[in-house]
């Protein structure tokens, strides 16, 4: 299995972040970064006790919400910083609504040039938990990333993924979204610049805790971002 970091971004997971990190240390996690959007209720310091714990946790503050798209990249750039043997970032959330324990399912089958989407929408694929409202969202997204935009992926929103290095590489350089629109962006993105899209499947749950941070805001953001993404052409060396 490729030597792979996790990326977390966290706002306000203080009950289940030890859960989560602990579980990707047992995957085999080279590297576990924690990017944090200014979290108030003790998510910091719990991280920091990890980070203690195992030297190989990495946390980055950023003091306030600036977008989960935004967090990932921030992670990616200090994993690729801290650990030129990487080959592969996964991304998942801080509220184990991703199961730690599929973490190897991403991997195993990803290669540099490859991101391996853990998808609750391919055969295998479950969600738990989800109301009818937010079901109609998420596959109203994905449709719309399908039909108008042609990401060749039925679960373009999941943000439970592995990037290879080369793919997140030219990503970070390419990307402009900041929200969760991101997990659209780098898919449409990384299919136009040649990179191959796999799906794998995967258990989704609800949050136990708090709330969606899906809101009206974001599905605006989203439409608008469509249009983006269509004018978008790739760079000469790809």
């Amino acid at each position: 299995m490729l030597r792979f970091c996790v990326v977390i971004p966290t706002y306000n997971e203080a009950d289940t972040i030890a859960e989560v990190v602990r579980g990707v240390e047992d995957a085999g996690a080279g590297l576990v970064v924690v990017v944090d959007d200014g979290s108030t209720d003790g998510t910091v310091q719990v991280v920091e006790r990890l980070a203690e714990k195992y030297s190989n946790v990495v946390l980055v503050e950023r003091g306030r919400k600036l977008g989960i798209g935004s967090a990932i990249k921030d992670g990616m750039r200090r994993a690729l910083q801290n650990d030129p043997e990487l080959r592969a970032l996964v991304t998942m959330d801080a509220d184990m609504s991703h199961n730690p324990s599929e973490v190897p399912k991403l991997v195993e089958p990803c290669e540099e040039d490859a991101v391996v989407v853990g998808s609750r929408y391919v055969e295998g694929g479950v969600i738990e938990g989800w109301s009818v409202h937010r079901k109609l969202v998420s596959k109203t997204a994905n449709l719309i990333a399908r039909s108008i935009l042609g990401v060749a992926v039925r679960d373009a929103t999941s943000g439970f993924r592995c990037y290879g290095r080369m793919v997140a590489e030219a990503l970070l350089r390419v990307s402009r979204e900041s929200g969760f629109v991101f997990q659209v962006e780098a898919l449409y993105k990384a299919q136009r610049m040649g990179y191959r899209l796999i799906e794998v499947p995967i258990t989704f749950i609800a949050r136990r805790v708090g709330k969606s941070k899906l809101d009206l805001g974001e599905i605006f953001e989203f439409l608008g971002a469509v249009r983006r993404m269509l004018l978008w052409t790739p760079p000469k060396e790809f």
